[in-house]
């Protein structure tokens, strides 16, 4: 006999709050692909609505027998559908004193902007900056002063050591002086688009402030729940500073209490991404849940003891725990699982108040009806998507699993703990798969097995942290529940970074860009969440096959099997990084970026990029040249893929940092190939790639002894110059002449005035494209307007990293073509 009933089947039409949620959501997303509607527009549309379904009540007045149940639920779910889409256009309109406006009419001249306006969530402090949002209210440029409403990304960079900017908290007004900038573009493809995270959060601009008396604190906050919020989170990190005596479990503490990261370690923080147990350091369902179902269950016997009545009492409990969770809620930052969080535990508890009949799904799905029309661009977030992606899973797949497991496992308490665990954890991996492999593109497997301790040991840490911020005023208890805290703090991180080195890297690793593939994934998910009603399972399931086979289909008609040359000019500010990759799959990086005390853009952007697009092995590294501006890079690349060879130029760098890549090398058992010109790199029968340079006529500079390369793919060519100047691409005509006439151009030097002579550019013929690597912000006034002029004469179109961002193109071995790789 079975130790429990088999959980009920999943019925959509007993959680009408789920199904309104869902409703928003798709009308969000109507709304996004058609962004020229109006909300006006979407209103008429709700007006139509309403008035079909009134119109046909009308008709069926008087029948017996009549649809009205029908309609009435078809109406209800598309007025929901069009007031999503709805909010979703109106969020997107901007007014037009909107400061993304004043933004985008700064011109080059770089003359600072003067904001007057209210600091709008918690400044995010580290060593090098200060970053918050700006609610503003004014803006003077150039003695004019406008009023303007809208929020402001706001950063104060610390380029002073000594720089000391004001104690700046949320709600205090201040006057900000720096430069106004539009929501920034992704400059790569692999990159973050930062400037549309800023967009759904609502923020229309950024603004950089590099010195501290462009900073003007003005008058501190007058709102109770910021001054309420701000003393909270004083108390806790004093209270926390006091009891915990360990850095790292005190900075995990501020992470789990306050969603303050910004003390732990890096190495820590990316062995909790690697493991997949981010999600314990987020605020959001398990801090809630524990915050407030502990309080409202140690609140019944506490108020029972005053003989309060029942009915009385479920209503004081209900409002003193809501009480308690909205403060918790401000202290923590309002996050999106947060708030999702707090709505659910209180319905949940106004449910238990009022006695009636709660419902998990119910309150997940007015939580996102709260959140969606609050911000309809949440649904476009990776958090919103996680958090709802893991609690529907984890509310409808948890019980089927458990359901699986023979009885004999769950006889003791201890089996049921595991398998309870265990089935929570799985399905809360694959609600939230369609996102991570979407955003990430990369599911943590091996780290399934460590939320069994690891949960219970983040709540205790938790509850011990908790536990010692509530008894501060009993010092004894304070710190002995603190001393708790930093024991299960250090078990969790020693747990986190061994399970790191053990099962870390054990993970599915793909990226899904597909739409109708990432429709299908959450289609899937739902036919599971559905598996006890055949019927619906089986037509959800046919579904996602058929958004399979559109999604393939739709690629077949696009080219997508067709193999191409392509290639990337990856934008690395102040250097060259050039990705070839050939029809049969092989992979040629050309240099790797800079590398300097500020930044690695090999690690920050070549081998995310790599990553991307799943390049697991180049075939070849070649480095032009010895330049830090080129080889910066390199060794984050061979650390991080296979390499086959590595090739230069034969001459030797006289820098620590070529002596370090040519060790790393060594020491990964890379050969090194010196090439020199007329030799060839076979990595590919369909695309020819030889070397034209260096030769010894170009022995003057470093610069003029770059590798010059000639890819040929079918009828077309692409020469790739490196850094040669004058000289260099003086013996480059003087040998090749003949065969310099190329499709594509990668303008040498970044486009300085010693490049691209008129004897190269007459040689080169009419290429279609002319591609300049150069940082849009740089102290040798690069690109240089001249030979710039030479190549737009010659018919090329000029394309250039510091206004595109990367640059890829495409062959299909007869004409060439740009790849939109922005959405």
């Amino acid at each position: 006999m079975p130790l429990a009933p088999p959980p009920p089947p999943l019925r959509l039409s007993t959680r009408p709050m789920l199904v309104v949620a869902i409703a928003i959501a798709v009308g969000v997303g109507i709304s996004r692909a058609a962004p020229s509607v109006s909300s006006s527009m979407w209103a008429g549309v709700a007006a139509i609505i309403a008035l079909s379904l009134a119109a046909h009540r009308i008709r069926t007045r008087g029948r017996l027998v009549t649809l009205r149940p029908f309609a009435l639920a078809a109406a209800v779910v598309g007025l929901a559908v069009t007031v999503g889409a709805m909010r979703d256009a109106e969020w997107r309109s901007a007014p037009a004193n909107d400061v993304s406006h004043v933004a985008g009419l700064v011109l080059e001249d770089e003359v600072p902007v003067a904001l007057l306006g209210t600091v709008v969530d918690v400044p995010e402090r580290t060593d090098w900056s200060v970053r918050f949002v700006l609610e503003a209210d004014s803006a003077e440029r150039l003695d004019r002063q406008v009023a303007v409403s809208g929020r402001v990304q706001a950063t104060l960079y610390h380029n002073d050591a000594t720089a000391v900017y004001p104690l700046l908290r949320q709600g205090d007004t201040v006057s900000l002086e720096g430069r106004l900038e539009e929501r920034p573009r992704r400059r790569n493809p692999a990159q973050m688009d930062y400037g549309r995270y800023l967009e759904n959060l609502g923020i229309g601009a950024t603004l950089t402030v590099e010195d501290e008396s462009r900073v003007a604190f003005l008058r501190p906050s007058r709102r109770l729940d910021h001054r309420l919020a701000e003393s909270v989170r004083t108390r806790v990190q004093r209270t926390l500073s006091r009891t915990v005596l360990e850095d790292e479990p005190r900075a995990l503490l501020s992470a789990l209490i306050l969603a303050d990261r910004s003390a732990i370690e890096d190495e820590t923080l990316d062995a909790f991404r690697s493991t997949g147990l981010m999600h314990l350091l987020a605020v959001s369902g398990l801090h809630v849940g524990l915050v407030g179902l502990v309080v409202y269950g140690l609140l019944k016997p506490i108020l029972g003891r005053f003989r309060v009545r029942r009915r009385r009492l479920e209503v004081v409990r209900a409002v003193i725990t809501l009480g308690l969770l909205a403060v918790y809620v401000l202290v923590s930052g309002a996050s999106v699982s947060v708030v999702r969080a707090f709505v659910m535990v209180s319905a949940l508890i106004v449910g238990s108040a009022m006695e009636r009949r709660r419902d998990t799904l119910n309150a997940l799905g007015l939580a996102a009806i709260v959140l969606l029309l609050h911000r309809p661009s949440a649904l476009f977030e990776v958090g919103f998507q996680l958090s709802f992606g893991a609690v529907f899973a984890i509310v409808t797949l948890t019980p089927l699993l458990t359901s699986r497991v023979p009885d004999r496992v769950r006889q003791s308490a201890t089996g049921t703990a595991i398998v309870g665990s265990m089935a929570t954890t799985i399905a809360a991996t694959i609600g939230t798969a369609p996102a991570l492999l979407t955003h990430f593109g990369r599911l943590p497997i091996g780290g399934l097995v460590l939320n069994l301790p690891a949960i219970p040991l983040t709540a205790a840490t938790l509850a011990s942290g908790l536990g010692s911020v509530v008894l501060s005023p009993f010092e004894t208890a304070s710190r002995t529940m603190g001393a708790l805290a930093n024991v299960t703090g250090n078990w969790l991180i020693a747990l986190t970074e061994t399970g790191a080195g053990i099962v870390g890297h054990v993970a599915y690793s793909a990226f899904w860009d597909d739409p109708f593939t990432i429709v299908a994934s959450v289609l899937i998910v739902g036919a599971l969440a559905l598996w006890r009603r055949p019927v619906a399972r089986r037509r959800v399931g046919m579904a996602a096959v058929a958004c399979i086979a559109v999604g393939l289909w739709d690629g077949v008609l696009e080219g997508e099997s067709v193999p191409d040359l392509e290639v990337v000019f990856l934008d690395v500010g102040q250097g060259d990084a050039t990705l070839v990759s050939t029809p049969d799959g092989s992979h040629v990086l050309i240099d790797a970026g800079i590398k300097s005390p500020f930044t690695d853009q090999g690690e920050r952007t070549v081998v995310p990029h790599l990553e991307r697009y799943g390049v697991r092995r180049l075939d070849a590294l070649v480095l032009t040249h010895a330049d830090a501006d080129h080889i910066g890079g390199a060794r984050s690349v061979l650390e991080a893929v296979e390499v086959g060879q590595l090739i230069v130029n034969g001459a030797e760098g006289e820098s620590d940092l070529w002596d370090s890549l040519m060790r790393a090398a060594d020491s990964l058992g890379v050969p090194i190939q010196p090439i020199e010109a007329g030799d060839a790199l076979e990595v590919d029968p369909s695309v020819r790639i030889r070397a034209l340079g260096p030769n010894g006529s170009s022995s003057g500079s470093a610069n003029d002894a770059s590798i010059a390369l000639l890819v040929e793919h079918g009828e077309t060519r692409w020469l790739l110059t490196g850094d040669a100047e004058v000289a260099g691409e003086a013996a480059l005509v003087s040998a090749y002449a003949s065969v310099l006439e190329a499709d594509v151009v990668k303008v040498g030097h970044h486009g300085s005035k010693t490049s691209s002579t008129p004897a190269f550019v007459e040689a080169v013929g009419e290429p279609a494209f002319a591609v300049v690597s150069v940082a849009r912000r740089n102290r040798y006034g690069l690109p240089n307007d001249e030979p710039l002029d030479r190549w737009r004469s010659a018919g090329a179109d000029v394309l250039l990293t510091s206004l595109e961002g990367a640059i890829w193109l495409r062959s299909d071995g007869e004409t060439v073509e740009r790849v939109e790789w922005r959405d």
